[in-house]
């Protein structure tokens, strides 16, 4: 139970995580706000004193997590810009190596955030859509502007559809173990985060130029 010697970071902290992983697993409706407390050491109520609803929460969430995933990208791709004309492989990996990253490291927590993004990038509740966009479409412009300024002939369309079948590809790499060694009968070949990474980026990249050729 909570007591008064615990910090209020520490309390907000707690239903954050334990909201993330609530989220991830149940989805935001299934999800019980008694369940979500109960695995944070506190009562309901202080739930509503942080984060003042089930929807408050769900946004803070993705706000924490965000926050720090596209200041990274944007901090990549202004040192790439600075550098001179990046290349396709350099934009991809500026935007997906913080996502897979956070998503492969245990400590932080990553996993659960990054099944809760696949599950509202791809809902078609307006809750969910919402909270994407707020927090991912500023990025996501600027790097569909940075493959046209890479491919001048390039469609806004093929860029926006470079920008997000790269995302989605990042994504699905995130727990792709969890799959592989069933598949393979466990004979699944593991890779560190940084192959994991130039994996992703190999693959997409190739897709990319495939789009940016068609253009």
């Amino acid at each position: 139970m909570l007591t008064q010697s615990r910090a209020d970071n520490d309390v907000s902290t707690a239903i954050l995580f334990a909201g993330e992983r609530a989220f991830a697993e149940f989805g935001y409706n299934g999800a019980s706000m008694r369940a979500i407390a109960r695995e944070a050491g506190v009562n309901q109520a202080m739930i509503a004193y942080y984060f003042g609803s089930k929807e408050g929460l769900l946004e803070a969430i993705m706000r924490r997590r965000s926050t720090f995933v596209n200041t990274q990208r944007q901090e990549r791709l202004a040192a790439l810009r600075a550098a001179g004309t990046p290349s396709v492989e350099q934009l991809i990996d500026a935007f997906l190596r913080p996502l897979i990253e956070l998503g492969t490291d245990g400590e932080r927590g990553g996993y659960a955030y990054v099944k809760l993004l696949a599950v509202l990038t791809h809902s078609v509740d307006k809750l969910a859509k919402r909270i994407v966009a707020e927090n991912f479409d500023g990025i996501a412009r600027r790097f569909v502007e940075a493959f046209q300024e890479v491919a001048p002939e390039m469609s806004e369309s093929d860029a926006i559809r470079a920008y997000l079948l790269s995302l989605g590809t990042g994504i699905a790499s995130i727990g792709i173990e969890g799959r592989a060694g069933p598949m393979s009968h466990e004979r699944y070949d593991r890779v560190d985060t940084e192959q994991l990474i130039r994996s992703v980026v190999a693959f997409a990249s190739g897709g990319v130029r495939t789009l940016m050729r068609k253009s």
